[in-house]
């Protein structure tokens, strides 16, 4: 059995030749590096050497040295196998240490075991066969050859010293090479992946080359998704040829930079807003290579931007209000006092007509200043006690007798319905825009419903959203069968003088006028909208001081369902939120552990994996997000329940968890009833 010692510091090529040689009935033994290799070689010398260059300790070259310069080794062939010195000069300097192959990785398995046979065969006949007697002159031509053979060694010897000092400069000046590009591309590592913004390399027909961290959170993407994908693919089609036009002029060299703010479909379906810096990286010969591209997440500068600009343009219709009230109340007394004259001297019909209808368009244009200035908040009337209940008989009865008979009318307000202070003239007019609004959402019918409720706000909400503040309301809910408003219309519906109604239909201020006397009563409106199934406005207003009991005092308090020392992990970045989730659930019995990120969240589990009965989620958070939480604690634990919260979109929301495996969905802002009763149906395990 043939008897080869490999030498080769990666176990996996070890690995390759052990099963490559004993699969072929060889004996194999094995060094990391060359001063292993002489040790073992000089106890149990091989029939062979199969040697790596580019080692630890001692490389292949040295060995060689070495190995040729023993005695006992020197006749043991030496096969160089190298995938780093890979050049001809390479292979030169390994046959003038003497090696008997050079061979280069990879090498076909049949190619290799045969020349390694080839090398051992031509060793074998290699060995010198026992000398004749020589006469006198043979013996001095011998003498003489002896003589010249041996100049030569030493000019050899001599020869390959001066190789191996220059070849020991040279490795020295190769790792310094090879120390100093891995110190670059670790330092480059860093950078790229450790950046504050999103960078990204793309190739020149828009696919994504390599992506950040950043980039994935920014994009909600990972990054296998993101490399299968095109900044088109991200890019909303509104921004894309702007886009495309400087692509093709850096490539061309007309255009060295390009810096935008456009906006970005992210997975879960938001739409933001990013700042992008591109530039191309070329060749030494100028050809493009790929793009260079940072992006920033600009989004919340955008929405700040965008509020500013509607604050500006509220002061000025303000402005503008204040300022033409006063010439048109004057224009249209004179005119409301006079069809009253005339409606009594005119004889008639078509002038008693006439009359009437210049008499309802001045009260239709006095309606519209006192909308107006309504809105701009230049109007106060006097602050009484309301109960919105008869505020909702009167709107009940002015509909039914105005409205078209396809729209069906359904009212529900309790009778310990709590008491509000404020206008009443004011509340009814916004309500009833409110209704006039449902109304036209279905103009071939639907059905529209009045709710009124005894509703508390409680710390958890409020946490939720800054701009509320805790305590009891009256809520006022509207809901149309309609047709519904897409997010980009919602987004925009109490915008001033915005409408989808054609010209002569509609002034826009409708809704924004409604908001304004809510606000102005200490109090605030949610919507929600879905386009083909209709739209909800949902109208809060304080209650008056001392008409009703806290909610959540020690009686109400004690009929929420409580926990059983149960241990539930919630995961937000919000820290107020996940304070105020944390307090209420210690308060309810149970025990909590606090994340502000999803990597956080998994070590908490990992170390409490066997008291965590339930996670809380939110689907929003850096680093590690609701989704790829969820999914990374159903690997460890199929069965964990899970409940996802979410503020964006309620459909997009809905999608994102089932897809992450969470089936369980909850709102944001939510109060603490509503969590409560969450926590303890689904530990409970009921069905809702």
């Amino acid at each position: 059995m043939t008897h080869v010692l490999i030498v080769d510091d990666k176990e996996e090529n070890l690995y390759y030749l052990r099963a490559l040689l004993g699969g072929n009935n060889w004996e194999v033994e094995a060094a990391r590096h060359g001063a292993e290799a002489l040790v073992l070689a000089r106890k149990h010398p091989p029939d062979i050497v199969v040697s790596d260059l580019l080692m630890p300790v001692m490389d292949g070259y040295t060995l060689l040295r070495y190995w040729k310069a023993d005695p006992h080794l020197r006749k043991i062939p030496f096969v160089v196998y190298t995938a780093t010195y890979t050049e001809a000069e390479d292979e030169r300097l390994a046959i003038s240490l003497g090696a008997d192959a050079f061979l280069l990785k990879p090498a076909e398995p049949e190619e290799f075991i045969a020349r390694l046979r080839e090398v051992l065969a031509n060793a074998a006949a290699a060995v010198p066969t026992p000398p004749r007697h020589q006469t006198g002159d043979e013996k001095e031509l011998l003498k003489v050859y002896s003589e010249t053979l041996i100049r030569k060694l030493e000019e050899k010897t001599l020869q390959l010293e001066e190789t191996n000092r220059a070849l020991e400069k040279d490795i020295a000046a190769r790792k310094r090479i090879e120390e100093s590009l891995r110190e670059s591309e670790q330092r480059f590592r860093t950078t790229f992946e450790q950046a504050a913004v999103g960078i990204a390399h793309v190739e020149l027909d828009g696919r994504f080359l390599r992506v950040n961290d950043k980039l994935c959170e920014i994009t909600g993407y990972s990054r296998e998704e993101l490399l299968r994908q095109t900044f088109l693919d991200l890019t909303a089609p509104a921004d894309r040829r702007e886009g495309e036009k400087a692509r093709r002029d850096m490539q061309e060299g007309m255009q060295k930079a390009y810096v935008a703010e456009k906006r970005y479909h992210r997975k879960d379906g938001r739409v933001i807003w990013v700042n992008i810096i591109v530039t191309v990286v070329r060749s030494d010969d100028g050809a493009p290579r790929y793009f260079m591209t940072v992006i920033g997440d600009i989004t919340e500068r955008k929405e700040l931007e965008e509020r500013f600009l509607r604050a500006q343009r509220l002061e000025s219709i303000g402005t503008l209000a204040g300022g033409i009230a006063h010439d048109l109340n004057n224009i249209l007394a004179p005119i409301m006092m006079g069809v009253k004259l005339l409606q009594g001297t005119v004889q008639d019909e078509n002038s008693r007509k006439v009359v009437n209808t210049i008499g309802t368009c001045a009260r239709r244009g006095a309606d519209l200043v006192k909308q107006v200035l309504t809105f701009a908040r230049g109007v106060e009337g006097d602050r009484v006690t309301v109960q919105l209940g008869q505020v909702m008989r009167e709107i009940e009865s002015l509909m039914m007798n105005t409205f078209p008979k396809n729209i069906v009318l359904q009212t529900s307000a309790p009778a310990d319905l709590w008491l509000v202070t404020g206008d009443p003239t004011q509340l009814n007019q916004a309500l009833l825009n409110f209704c006039v609004n449902a109304r036209d959402a279905m103009p071939g019918g639907g059905s529209l419903t009045l709710t009124a409720r005894n509703v508390e706000i409680d710390a958890q909400y409020s946490a939720m959203r800054p701009d509320i503040k805790a305590g009891r309301y009256v809520q006022l809910e509207v809901r149309d069968t309609g047709c519904g408003m897409p997010p980009e219309v919602l987004s925009r519906v109490f915008e001033p003088f915005f409408t989808t109604k054609e010209v002569g239909k509609g002034t826009g201020l409708g809704l924004s006028t409604a908001l304004g006397v809510v606000r102005n009563h200490g109090g605030f409106v949610d919507a929600e909208s879905t386009v083909g199934q209709g739209s909800v406005f949902r109208v809060h207003l304080p209650v008056q001081a001392g008409t009703a009991e806290s909610a959540l005092s020690a009686g109400a308090a004690d009929e929420l369902p409580r926990g059983r020392e149960e241990m539930i992990l919630i995961a937000d970045d919000e820290s107020s939120v996940r304070e105020i989730t944390k307090s209420t659930l210690e308060a309810f019995g149970y025990q909590v552990l606090a994340a502000d990120d999803g990597t956080q969240a998994i070590g908490l589990y990992a170390i409490n994996q066997d008291k965590v009965a339930l996670v809380i989620t939110d689907m929003m958070m850096p680093n590690m997000d609701g989704a790829a939480l969820a999914v990374a604690l159903h690997r460890l634990n199929p069965k964990l329940p899970i409940i996802a919260t979410s503020g964006v979109t309620w459909d997009s929301t809905k999608t994102s968890a089932a897809a992450a495996g969470i089936s369980q969905v909850l709102a944001k802002p939510y109060t603490a009833e509503t969590l409560l009763r969450k926590v303890r149906t689904v530990l409970d395990g009921e069905k809702e």
